[in-house]
């Protein structure tokens, strides 16, 4: 047997609310000495598959609705 609508609006109600935080998030930092992997054999090849594959397929003409 399935709770009425009510019911679960109760429930609803007496669920004790999440907290939001209120830490604000830090920004990241970089390393300056990190090298710069823009020319690396691996994201040259995903860059080239990423960029056939948009070619061959193409970008949607609207967007999705939200389900």
């Amino acid at each position: 047997m399935k709770p009425s609508l009510s019911a679960v609006n109760k429930l609803n109600l007496l669920m004790p609310k999440t907290k939001k935080s209120s830490k604000e998030k830090s920004k990241p930092t970089v390393d300056p000495k990190v090298g710069n992997y823009e020319k690396h054999p691996f994201f040259v090849k995903k860059a080239n598959e990423a960029k056939a594959l948009l070619k061959s397929v193409g970008l949607p003409k609207k967007m999705a609705k939200a389900k």
